[in-house]
């Protein structure tokens, strides 16, 4: 669940954090009809190994940036 989105001042990356996987992404929205995850950071989050809470199936977790 996307909980906050930034456009940093020069308008070249989106931020976004994800309260549920407790991740910030940065994208490179340069070209806007073709975004780019170019980072991201794992804080914390309700998904967890030691959360108790099994993820069945979700790509976004096996790309490493």
């Amino acid at each position: 669940m996307v909980t906050d989105i930034l456009i940093s001042l020069d308008d070249r990356y989106l931020y976004t954090s994800n309260w549920m996987h407790g991740d910030i992404r940065q994208y490179d929205i340069r070209d806007t009809a073709h975004p780019v995850l170019v980072g991201q950071i794992f804080l914390g989050g309700k998904i967890q190994s030691d959360s108790g809470v099994t993820v069945i199936d979700d790509p976004e977790l096996d790309v490493s940036v």
